[in-house]
């Protein structure tokens, strides 16, 4: 004796249309302050980050910076000058100018993070299946 199997093979046809809207958002935030002798050593200025106020005037706490992370950047200007990447170090504690500033300059921060998020929409989606034996 001998089992027969039967053997059958399927197609499907996938049609519909799909479409897909990318938004992409930046969130700004601000962070100022001026330099006080405490902050310039060595021909370095660090300004803690205590020293900050955002945008709201509110002195940041100490860790109070951003980090920026892998879809943020930063600008840092002095006295309304725009200064080169890298010059300076942004950490949560404080942002480092390697350059000896004037005691009484601004230094503003601009923190620009980045979020994306994506909608995926399916319209008169069908499939349609034969099976041939």
């Amino acid at each position: 004796m001998r089992l027969i199997k039967p053997y059958q093979s399927a197609t499907s046809t996938l049609s519909g249309t799909t479409t897909t809207q990318t938004a992409v958002t930046p969130i700004v935030s601000r962070y100022f302050a001026s330099v006080v002798i405490g902050n310039i050593l060595g021909g370095v200025t660090t300004v803690p980050a205590t020293s900050f106020k955002n945008d709201q005037g509110v002195n940041l706490p100490p860790g109070g910076l951003p980090v920026p992370g892998a879809d943020t950047f930063y600008n840092v200007f002095v006295n309304g000058i725009l200064q080169q990447g890298g010059l300076v170090t942004l950490t949560a504690n404080n942002l480092t100018i390697r350059t000896a500033l004037t005691i009484g300059v601004s230094v503003n921060i601009e923190v620009v993070n980045i979020t994306a998020s994506s909608t995926t929409n399916t319209t008169g989606l069908s499939v349609n299946t034969t099976i041939q034996s």
